[in-house]
């Protein structure tokens, strides 16, 4: 009894020893190729949605986003509040972000966009704004007639919106900040350029020159945005900012997203449809390669019938050898992908119009793909073998 339960192992081995190399090769390298084919796909997918959500969590909502309780225009407190909010385990960057009601306008070109008054140090913890200057550069604390440009609103050759752009500011010229009938001259610090759209068209001041145009505002901002260290959940930080009572509503940034949400979303389904593509494309690859191999051993599998060896021992033996071919494809194409596809995508981003990609994996998706590939090859030496051990034996030994 021992003898037959080792005996499938025995025929495996005896498969690998006496096969041609070349063809276990180009077999181990097929499966290897169709695992790197579905983890690359994931990977891909993967990076897009995390690099477009740190975009908004980077550049416009941070993790978590305070606005004006609903009838409000402004949060009160402002010092008291950052300064609590600085006070919780977990945070590690607090902007107080004042919006101005403003128009821009330069060369009898105008436009209504997002202007900000911020404190430079305070808003470089939670956005990655100041490294993102491709002109110029960022805001000081007391700079009181200095403004930073996105790109969109700056323009020139080759920016998307520059139809609707100055269409050219250029650093150390001068705009005009206009709101409530009055007109305020700033310089153009510098221009910044995060690829992600809606933060590209934002400008900003400092809260020394806000507070120079309404000192009448006391006090007081339109909304808070918050870091949170990478170790801490944002519910839990977010808890421990609700017991605080802060005079304002808290939202994560996924609640604030708005499109980009969507877009995320989006990018979501498809990767699970491609996925299911991958695996499916994978199946078809690894049951060819393993059926034609097994189909070219009819001869063998006839003479182990007729000396004796029982169909499912046969059977069983093409499953390990199966098991075999995909468990070293794995390998192989683990490290294809993360000794070679992964540092080179780390070297060099894939550039898309809203963030620069990197491949992103993480371990339920290798070992969900990994195990897919598996029972794939599994079932791929299954079915050829029982179909092969079924035929009549003389025909299998004369290959017919």
């Amino acid at each position: 009894m021992k003898s037959q339960n080792r005996l499938p192992f025995y025929l495996t081995l005896k498969y690998l020893q006496r096969g041609k190399k070349w063809t276990l090769f180009l077999t181990v390298f097929l499966v290897a190729i169709a695992f790197v084919n579905l983890l690359f796909i994931s990977s891909l997918f993967n990076g897009i949605i995390k690099g477009t959500n740190e975009q908004i969590i980077n550049t416009m909502t941070g993790n978590i986003y305070i606005a004006p309780k609903e009838g409000e225009e402004f949060i009160s407190n402002k010092t008291k509040n950052v300064n609590t909010l600085r006070s919780i385990d977990g945070v590690i960057g607090v902007s107080a972000q004042a919006q101005l009601p403003a128009r821009l306008e330069y060369k009898k070109i105008s436009g209504n966009w997002q202007v900000l008054a911020i404190k430079p140090g305070d808003e470089a913890q939670v956005t990655n704004t100041s490294q993102k200057m491709i002109a110029g550069r960022y805001l000081e604390e007391n700079d009181e007639d200095g403004i930073i440009l996105g790109q969109q609103i700056a323009g020139g050759d080759g920016v998307e919106q520059n139809a609707f752009s100055l269409k050219g500011a250029k650093v150390g010229e001068k705009v005009k900040l206009i709101f409530n009938n009055q007109s305020y001259e700033f310089t153009i610090r510098g221009i910044f350029k995060t690829k992600f759209l809606n933060a590209d068209e934002q400008a900003f001041i400092t809260q020394k020159a806000f507070e120079k145009l309404l000192p009448e505002i006391d006090d007081k901002t339109s909304t808070i945005i918050i870091k949170v260290a990478n170790n801490h959940d944002e519910d839990t930080v977010i808890s421990s900012i609700k017991d605080k009572n802060i005079d304002g509503n808290v939202y994560t940034w996924r609640e604030v997203a708005g499109l980009m949400k969507s877009v995320s979303e989006s990018f979501s389904s498809i990767n699970v449809i491609m996925t299911f593509v991958g695996i499916l494309i994978a199946a078809v690859t690894i049951f060819i390669v393993i059926y034609v191999d097994i189909i070219n051993k009819r001869k063998q599998i006839g003479i182990l019938r007729a000396i004796g060896i029982r169909p499912y021992i046969i059977i069983f033996s093409y499953v390990i050898l199966s098991a075999v071919y995909s468990v070293i494809g794995v390998l192989l194409g683990t490290a294809i992908f993360f000794a070679i596809l992964t540092p080179y995508f780390i070297a060099h981003p894939f550039q898309i119009p809203i963030t620069d990609v990197v491949l992103a994996l993480d371990k339920v998706d290798f070992i969900a793909r990994a195990e897919a590939v598996m029972w794939v090859s599994v079932f791929s030496g299954l079915i050829p073998a029982a179909v092969v051990t079924r035929t009549k034996m003389l025909d299998a030994i004369l290959g017919r």
